[in-house]
């Protein structure tokens, strides 16, 4: 199990290595990095892209008196389409979910993964000029504050 140590949000430098052949062969422009919904503005974006929000975690009931914990950190991906440009938003969503579902990445000589797609919190959103596509994965780590 991966060990977070300095980074609490490592997952997104994970996710962005998972998605990063998707950029190499020109299928996505680039990848943001959000807190949220609402910074994602399609004004200033390219499309197509990926935004990567941190959800949250689940940490369970017992946590080993409170020192070393397993946590599960929830992520989603949004996938942005221009509709005009872009017709094929359903090639796009099967693309980015073979690069990462049960994928794993190392990172500093340790495994974090796999990432498991979960139900998005939120639905498919369009404007008159864009679409994007959630798409939520969780992934296992612990958490220990004294290392």
């Amino acid at each position: 199990m991966f060990d977070i140590k300095d980074d609490y949000l490592v997952a997104a430098k994970a996710l962005e290595q998972l998605l990063k052949p998707m950029g190499d062969a020109k299928v996505l422009k680039k990848v943001y990095q959000a807190n949220e919904l609402a910074d994602i503005d399609e004004r200033s974006q390219v499309t197509p892209a990926a935004h990567l929000l941190y959800l949250g975690d689940t940490i369970p009931d017992t946590a080993q008196g409170g020192t070393t914990m397993q946590i599960k950190q929830t992520w989603l991906v949004v996938l942005a389409c221009r509709l005009s440009i872009h017709e094929s938003e359903g090639e796009l969503v099967a693309k980015a979910l073979r690069a990462i579902v049960g994928k794993t990445v190392t990172i500093d000589g340790q495994v974090l993964g796999p990432f498991l797609r979960v139900n998005s919190p939120i639905k498919n959103r369009f404007s008159k000029s864009h679409g994007y596509y959630p798409l939520a994965f969780t992934v296992q780590c612990r958490f220990n504050p004294n290392l």
